[in-house]
Order: structure tokens, then sequence, then C-alpha cells
């Protein structure tokens, strides 16, 4: 498995348990590296945490077009998912629609727990073969 094909491309397809390792490959240290920028440095630290989610999001991206794949849907789909995240995290910076940004996160969290969890399709799709279990394709 080639890094820069998983994370930097969006053509294929990846079956779900590589979907889940690749992405807690991306999440674990972007929320580690995101904490401690926040801690450290305070309501400045917010502007280098969505500096660093700018730069993970397109392998998050990728990873999720993939996976919208296997299933046999557009990937494009992923950065509408991934659009809707980024505006939940603005306007919780919006004291008044606080609410409003935990109530799409809540949503997005279930759409994703539905990209992770959706079977792929049995055999070929439009998108290519049937990735192995612990392979991409």
């Amino acid at each position: 498995m080639d890094l820069r094909s998983i994370y930097l491309t969006d053509q294929g397809r990846i079956a779900r348990l590589p979907y889940f390792g690749f992405s807690l490959a991306l999440t674990v240290p972007y929320m580690v590296v995101a904490y401690l920028l926040a801690s450290l440095l305070g309501p400045f630290g917010g502007v280098f945490v969505l500096a660093l989610y700018a730069i993970v999001a397109y392998p998050y991206y990728c990873l999720m077009a993939k996976r919208l794949q296997d299933f046999d849907k557009p990937g494009k789909f992923a950065a509408v998912v991934i659009g809707v995240g980024v505006v939940a995290a603005l306007l919780q910076f919006v004291e008044a629609l606080h609410g409003v940004a935990l109530a799409i996160s809540a949503i997005q969290g279930i759409v994703g727990l539905l990209i992770l969890f959706m079977p792929g399709t049995a055999g070929d799709n439009s998108y290519g073969a049937r990735p192995a279990k612990l392979a991409t394709a």
C-alpha cells in the first residue's frame, strides 16, 4: 500500500477497516497537536488549529471519497461532508450560533459512522474492483 495513493488521490475504493485505521492515523496526531496549540496559545491557537485542519482536510477528503466509492456513491460527496464540518467549526466562534454548530456536528458524526459501517458493493462497481479486506484499490 502506497501512502501517497491512500492520502493524496481520491481514485479507487477502500474497505472499512483500512479506512478506519488510516483515518485514525490522521485524527490522533491532529487532535494532539490541535489540543497543544489551543492550550498553549489560547484564542490565538484557534487560528493555527484551523490552518492545521486545512492541511489535513485533503487527505481526509481522499479517504472519505474512496470509502464512498466503495459503496458506489460519488466521492465528491466527501467534499460536502468536510465543508459542513468546516462551517460547523466556524459557527462555534459565534456564541449565538453555538447550539447550531453542535447540532451540525452531531449530524456529521452520524454521517461519519454511516460511511464507516456501511458495507461496500459486493463486487466490482463503477469505481473499480472490490478492495481486499486489509487493502485499498
